[in-house]
């Protein structure tokens, strides 16, 4: 290796190790994820042509705290967000556990909506496209959400986001539902996994959110376990509007 070459990989490499107080580029620092109870495999990273790509693995955990969180320690940012909004997004609808069209639809564009709510952005575009044959997990510029299988049964629901460096953009994110899991509305049968719950925390890590692990802050949106019945990360606490609107504004 020649002496431009050391520069070069050495200077990337800092760039990589850097971590702010404020916000973070991914992935979490080491000594973040020894602080939390999340498994070392979330956030998993990979690279895909040139684009960086990391999977937040989202747990089941029956635990809920009693109170509200403390608003200055509940949220943590990627370091990466969506420079051109509003984001469109694909839904497939298959499923298995015997939800219509309609409701699949309704419950993930009500999660995006609960996000667009809270800033002047219009992060999500209102027009949205259904495919029957869309995949999770291929990198195609497309945001896709669907249900499928995931190999570990503890694990309800995997975002996938690629980003790049370089403006620090996000330009894709793809959502996977673990259809080991019964799907439906948790309001009228609190023994299955509420759809607009998980799919309104995954949308979260969609536009640039960390999964937060501090027992303090269990009732917020993107704390990184829910279970079945569960249905508070429906709306968002104060401290997922911060982060919010710490990126894309009030």
């Amino acid at each position: 290796m020649n002496k431009k070459n050391i520069i070069f990989f050495l200077a990337t490499f800092v760039i990589f190790s850097a971590v702010a107080s404020a916000s973070m580029i991914i992935p979490s620092s080491d000594r973040a994820k020894e602080r939390s109870s999340a498994s070392n495999n979330s956030p998993v990273i990979g690279e895909n042509w040139g684009l960086e790509r990391v999977d937040f693995i989202h747990y089941a955990n029956q635990k809920m705290a009693e109170g509200r969180p403390k608003t200055e320690k509940c949220y943590k940012l990627l370091g990466v967000s969506w420079k051109n909004t509003s984001v469109n997004y694909v839904i497939n609808p298959t499923n298995f556990s015997g939800l219509t069209e309609e409701f699949v639809v309704s419950a993930i564009s009500t999660s995006a909506e609960i996000w667009d709510a809270k800033t002047s952005t219009e992060l999500f575009n209102n027009s949205y496209e259904i495919d029957y044959n869309a995949d999770y997990g291929v990198q195609n510029f497309k945001n896709t959400m669907v249900f499928g299988e995931y190999p570990d049964e503890n694990v309800i629901g995997v975002t996938s986001i690629w980003f790049t460096r370089k403006g620090r953009r996000i330009v894709e994110f793809d959502i996977l539902f673990n259809k080991n899991y019964t799907w439906g509305d948790a309001e009228t049968n609190p023994g299955i996994m509420d759809l607009q719950n998980i799919a309104t925390h995954e949308l979260g890590h969609g536009i640039g959110l960390d999964d937060i692990y501090n027992s303090t802050c269990q009732t917020v949106t993107m704390y990184g376990y829910s279970g079945n019945g569960e249905i508070e990360k429906r709306t968002l606490e104060e401290p997922d509007v911060n982060g919010l609107q710490s990126m894309y504004g009030i």
